[in-house]
């Protein structure tokens, strides 16, 4: 993770001063012909390259230890990046990984503690593009059904500013009771006010008392600024109209869960229509089951006794519903497979390994049976002949030490479905509601994706190939 926020030229004077090597030595180990071009290369000045050739005379010399190598390279990707818009993309890995920035501090722990004990609240929140805050408030609204919550969000034209506000959204944007809007920072007389950061909702306990709460986000100590008062005073709504008026866009929207196979099946319905005719990207942990053959996948339904989970369906009701699904799961096996498209997908291995071990998902999907070791070949099979043979399925692996913890769709020019891997596959899903319709941040995704994950964050597709293949060894070789 690039967690240093040294440039390259930064990292290299802090190497030279702690191995004692000045420019001058330097550019004679390296093979330049005076300390110029280090110099230049110490003041983040000339083209990217040269950098990139210094790192790589350093190596091929033999000069660096691994833990140096690993500083420079970090860093080298900070010079390529710009520290700016590096900052926002390590935001993103962090969400990926479930990892945080930091920690809340004890006062907004604290100014959230009544928000944990009503018995139903609203709640909006201007900016606080924290991926820890929305994880904590995603904790919260999933703890009290009866809350509600509306996140305003304006973004101006830092990359950064807009990256930690994409990965905020995206850490709570799954659960039913969320709603965002967002709007682009223009001068104006609100921009002072829209530009904060803070929280404010209106909660009611267990006797019925209702209080408004405001709490302000500082700039520097990290402590919140709380103020609470009885709601008749009218804060919270004042608040949520100067809101509401701000040209703010809806970007997420609030919905209501569905039950049963209905739900599944709406699913699969809607991922199908966002997909045809969309480039593609999708960081996943696991197997998606639009990626196993459809004959694969009937037979493991079935034998999984799939009418025994949906207690109240006939058999005839049962099979309608599954022709439905397995219509677009067709067309998503296609989409995925064969289409013409652009798809770029970012697997973990350890997790395809568990299913090659297992032959179950890590996400629960208890209808479907573990699949044999001859459908765990099958499948195999048709991601390395689609790889090899450069069909539409570019599968790469991730290669950080962290494992992956978020799920994550973009597709092209439409949004973006996200929410935490552990939470995906889950009978009762409806994936309709919880996607991020804003073309900017799928953009800005999409930009991260090919210039940061698949670059820095995932092994070459040749590298992928291989570990494909030596898991289909190990299978075949299995009794």
């Amino acid at each position: 993770m690039l967690e240093q926020q040294k440039t390259f030229g930064e990292a290299l004077a802090e190497w030279m001063r702690a191995s004692g090597v000045s420019a001058k030595r330097l550019a004679e180990r390296t093979g330049y012909k005076s300390k110029t071009s280090i110099v230049r290369i110490l003041r983040e000045e000339g083209v990217h390259a040269g950098r990139e050739r210094l790192l790589e005379q350093l190596r091929k010399q033999d000069l660096l230890d691994p833990a140096a190598y690993a500083s420079l390279a970090q860093a080298l990707e900070i010079s390529r990046a710009g520290p700016t818009r590096a900052r926002g993309r390590m935001c993103l890995r962090r969400l990926l990984v479930g990892r945080r920035a930091s920690e809340l501090s004890p006062s907004l722990t604290q100014a959230l503690e009544p928000l944990r004990q009503a018995r139903s609240a609203r709640i909006l929140l201007l900016n606080g593009c924290r991926v820890e805050l929305t994880e904590e408030l995603r904790q919260i609204l999933r703890q009290r059904p009866a809350h509600i919550m509306e996140h305003y969000v304006s973004v101006d034209f830092s990359s950064e500013r807009a990256m930690e506000a994409l990965c905020a959204i995206l850490a709570i944007a799954c659960v039913p009771a969320y709603a965002c809007a967002i709007r682009e920072m223009r001068p104006n007389g609100r921009e002072e006010l829209l530009g904060q950061d803070m929280l404010c909702f209106t909660a009611q306990d267990r006797d019925g008392v209702s209080t408004d709460t405001l709490v302000l986000f500082p700039g520097g100590d990290d402590s919140a600024r709380v103020h609470t008062q009885p709601s008749s005073f009218g804060l919270f709504d004042f608040l949520r109209r100067i809101l509401v008026e701000g040209d703010f866009q809806p970007a997420v929207g609030a919905y209501a869960t569905q039950e049963g196979p209905e739900s599944i099946v709406e699913a699969m319905r809607f991922c199908t229509e966002l997909e045809r005719g969309c480039n593609a990207r999708t960081v996943k942990p696991d197997v998606c089951i639009n990626e196993v053959p459809g004959a694969v996948l009937y037979a493991a339904l079935r034998d999984g006794g799939v009418l025994h989970h949906f207690p109240g369906w006939t058999e005839r009701q049962m099979r309608a519903q599954l022709e439905e699904f397995f219509y677009y799961h067709d067309q998503r096996f296609r989409s995925a497979f064969e289409s013409g498209r652009m798809r770029g997908r970012i697997v973990s291995p350890r997790s395809l390994r568990r299913f090659v071990l297992t032959g179950r998902f890590d996400s629960p999907f208890s209808a479907i049976r573990s699949f044999t070791v001859a459908e765990r070949v099958a499948i195999l099979e048709n991601f390395a002949r689609r790889m090899q043979h450069g069909g539409g399925c570019p599968l790469c692996f991730w290669n950080d030490a962290d494992d992956l913890t978020m799920e994550i769709h973009c597709f092209e020019n439409v949004g973006i479905i996200a929410f935490p891997a552990r939470e995906a596959g889950g009978l009762n899903v409806n994936f309709q509601t919880s996607i991020l319709r804003h073309p900017r941040m799928a953009a800005l995704f999409q930009e991260c994706f090919d210039d940061d994950l698949m670059r820095n964050c995932a092994v070459s597709p040749s590298e992928s190939l291989l570990y494909l293949r030596s898991l289909l060894d190990e299978l075949r070789a299995a009794p």
